[in-house]
């Protein structure tokens, strides 16, 4: 059995580490003005110290957390399940937004396109549970999305994660791949609740234009 890479090879999805020069330009910064404290004010070398410090900790760690977090863009949230809801069809709506949890949570744990993956079904099932939540009527059109391929995904995803330590390459890329697959029917399921249904369309104009042929003609 072929050994998995370690965990230092993988790439992970999240912001990159703090860059060289921000780390020496922090520090030159932080001895300038502990230098300055120092030699200018007098402050004494444990006060020059402690204020260097501090400077270099929010320079090199708390600074770029900030940046990266109002730079990140916004993950899409889940719609707003009310638990009071008496609606037998909420128990599922509830299960399977526990589902798309589970598999967002999964993300930071998978190599980079892997975790891309998962985040496009986190994405398509976000849609499709808020469309439904919002129209119940298309819940039946695409039940088995619900009873069969998120929870089956769901478990899919967590067996990744088991085996991320034990199962050969091989046997994580069938996995990986398979994922790629669920992202393209996760694709058309959605398309299947956004769009409009053309032919339903169709149909209802087709009866519109003989019943009028009939009430228009002449008698």
């Amino acid at each position: 059995m072929a050994k998995p890479p370690s965990d230092t090879q993988k790439p992970r999805r999240g912001g990159a580490g703090t860059s060289w020069w921000v780390i020496f330009g922090s520090l030159a910064a932080s001895l300038a003005i502990g230098g300055a404290l120092l030699v200018e004010l007098r402050s004494g070398p444990i006060v020059a110290g402690l204020v260097a410090l501090s400077l270099y900790g929010f320079l090199t760690v708390a600074l770029p957390k900030l940046i990266q977090r109002k730079a990140a863009p916004d993950e899409p949230s889940p719609p707003e399940l009310d638990p009071e809801d008496s609606d037998p069809r909420h128990a599922l709506m509830v299960e399977a937004h526990q589902h798309i949890l589970a598999i967002r949570a999964a993300i930071p744990a998978v190599p980079l396109p892997v975790g891309q993956v998962l985040d496009a079904l986190v994405r398509h099932g976000l849609t499709i549970l808020d469309t439904v939540a919002s129209q119940p009527e298309k819940l039946n059109p695409i039940l088995r999305f619900f009873t069969y391929y998120l929870p089956a995904t769901a478990d899919l995803v967590s067996d990744r994660l088991k085996l991320e330590a034990h199962a050969g390459q091989a046997r994580l890329a069938e996995i990986d791949h398979t994922l790629g697959r669920l992202q393209e029917a996760f694709a058309s399921f959605e398309r299947a609740v956004v769009e409009p249904d053309l032919a339903s369309v169709d149909l209802d104009i087709e009866l519109l234009d003989r019943a009028l042929k009939d009430d228009l003609a002449p008698r």
